[in-house]
């Protein structure tokens, strides 16, 4: 449910650190609802795979949602505790897709976008706050997100920058699980965006690129003429022309096939780790300061949701 807004926002940060889904009541809000806000979502295991959910991501997640559902209750409206999806980063891609068991079961999850979307709107907190009248509905935001958008700010790397409200549910529930705000938004935020740049850096790599060329002759002798793995995505979970299961299979598997024998798979997960190490020298700091907070939440997380199973 939190607010933030990008300010002078750059192509290589925009996109994840602005885009993540965050908490909220609104039905403009709600369509995250349940995933880790911005900064909280760890990027994928493997290029081009999604990144597992795991233990300690769940419990800070629950963590936050008790804290968010007591503070609203203080506020005089209902909001039900929303569990992190298993499924959450099923459908994510990064550079070329390299699960062959995952390709042949879900194709490039146009069937698991479904199913995520269907939960979305089946979020009781959407249907409540949908039947609020109109002066509980301005209540409900401002007991949520205070009742301005402004109150922490950050920088991005790469140019560009967030806001986000320091007042209302969302910020005392991620106060009471993280301790320090700012510098858990800061930080956070600042790391997350240098997942994009990371990709940014892999893709522009001339090794990269080579291997690329390599894939786009293999998916070509397949029968498959696309520039990049990128356009077989877009092809592939069309909503205009959805290709049908068989065929959105078969896609991704000659997709995963090319990227293992053109090595652009290999080389994609080479890259990315030796960009990630840069990158995570560059911003040492502030991924020091996400990671103490993170770890330091995970017995707070704890204790909230021991109370919360006394009471």
């Amino acid at each position: 449910m939190s607010r933030h807004s990008p300010v002078h926002s750059s192509p290589l940060t925009t996109a994840v650190a602005v885009t993540s889904a965050t908490v909220a009541l609104a039905a403009t809000l709600l369509a995250g609802l349940g995933q880790p806000p911005a900064g909280e979502r760890p990027p994928p295991a493997r290029p081009g795979s999604a990144g597992a959910v795991t233990a300690d991501d769940r419990l800070l997640h629950d963590a936050e949602q008790r804290l968010l559902r007591d503070c609203m209750r203080r506020h005089g409206f209902t909001y039900e505790v929303f569990p992190l999806d298993d499924d959450s980063g099923a459908t994510d891609f990064v550079y070329v897709l390299d699960d062959e068991d995952r390709a042949r079961r879900h194709g490039y999850g146009s069937e698991l976008r479904r199913q995520r979307a269907a939960r979305t709107a089946s979020d009781p907190n959407r249907a409540y706050f949908a039947a609020l009248p109109a002066d509980r509905k301005a209540a409900a935001l401002a007991a949520a997100n205070g009742t301005s958008p402004e109150g922490l700010t950050v920088t991005l790397p790469g140019g560009g920058s967030l806001q986000r409200s320091d007042q209302g549910c969302v910020a005392e529930s991620r106060r009471g699980l993280y301790g320090d705000l700012g510098a858990w938004f800061r930080a956070s935020a600042r790391v997350e965006a240098l997942v994009r740049i990371r990709r940014s850096r892999v893709v522009a790599d001339p090794g990269f690129r080579e291997r690329l060329g390599a894939w786009r002759e293999c998916m070509r002798r397949a029968g498959h003429a696309f520039a990049t793995p990128a356009d077989a995505r877009a092809a592939a979970l069309s909503p205009e022309r959805p290709l049908g299961r068989e065929r959105e299979v078969a896609l991704a598997l000659a997709e995963v096939r090319c990227g293992r024998d053109a090595e652009l798979a290999r080389t994609a997960r080479d890259l990315d780790a030796h960009h990630g190490r840069l990158l995570a020298g560059e911003y040492r700091a502030d991924v020091e300061t996400r990671d103490r907070l993170r770890s330091a939440a995970l017995p707070r997380a704890h204790r909230i949701l021991g109370a919360d199973e006394q009471a």
